[in-house]
């Protein structure tokens, strides 16, 4: 990702958003700077702008986090809530990409994909159930 399509889109999300602060191009490109280098590598400038505009739909954004790790959570999957850089970008983020006109939720996992737990026997706690 360049500084410039970083700059250009989070200062076009601060803009447009009522209860951001505005940004100093000093403060995005510290932000820039101190963003690792392995995710400037990996998000590329249509990822970027496909965050951009993910986030202008997003009927609910957060209010919680930076703009930053916001617009970075469109791209990365998620853990508790955050962008987890060390999980890496959504697996179907080419296909969320090739219909960016559309708002993308994070995916629910489907009941046919969750794992199946095998019974436990002789736990800590299993004398105390018998009857």
């Amino acid at each position: 990702m360049q500084l410039k399509t970083y700059q250009l889109g989070l200062r076009a999300v601060a803009n447009v958003t009522p209860y951001a602060k505005r940004i100093s191009d000093e403060e995005i490109a510290f932000l820039y700077m101190s963003t690792p280098s392995k995710i400037k590598d990996v998000v590329s400038d249509e990822m970027w702008v496909y965050a951009v505009s993910q986030y202008r739909m997003d009927p609910n954004p957060s209010k919680e986090m930076p703009l930053d790790q916001q617009l970075l959570s469109y791209v990365f999957r998620k853990r508790d809530g955050r962008p987890a850089f060390d999980w890496g970008i959504k697996e179907d983020l080419p296909e969320r990409m090739a219909a960016s006109h559309q708002f993308h939720d994070q995916p629910s996992m489907q009941p046919s994909r969750l794992p199946e737990l095998a019974p436990s026997f002789g736990g800590v706690l299993s004398e105390a159930f018998d009857v």
